[in-house]
């Protein structure tokens, strides 16, 4: 980053939990469909097939990177800001909760290392 904190995008990071995958797939249209939401980036690891599953050991999600455009967030002076929000299937959410999630958890944080991410 350089110093340069504006490239900052997950310091705010949150995640939705979801039953289905067609209920994910609905949020994120409705977020796109927002006008006063900007995607800023949008990274999907829901196919099993793609590099970005390979990557994350097999771990799904679609992670967002918004930016709130509202009178609101100007006069807070946070429309700038970039947060993270993360859409979890409920089968990868429960994974990651309790000792068991905290010790696989660890182990993504060692595979990444490992493989200079």
């Amino acid at each position: 980053y350089d110093g340069d904190v504006s490239r900052l995008l997950d310091i705010c990071r949150q995640q939705i939990v979801f039953e289905s995958v067609e209920d994910i797939s609905h949020c994120l249209a409705t977020i796109r469909q927002d006008s006063e939401v900007q995607v800023v980036r949008a990274k999907s690891r829901m196919d099993p097939d793609s590099d970005q599953h390979k990557v994350y050991g097999g771990y799904r999600d679609v992670a967002l990177n918004l930016r709130f455009r509202t009178e609101e967030a100007e006069l807070l002076g946070i429309d700038g800001h970039v947060c993270e929000v993360r859409l979890v299937h409920i089968d990868f959410a429960n994974m990651l909760q309790g000792q068991d999630g905290r010790a696989r958890h660890n182990r993504y944080v060692e595979y990444r290392t490992a493989r200079g991410l």
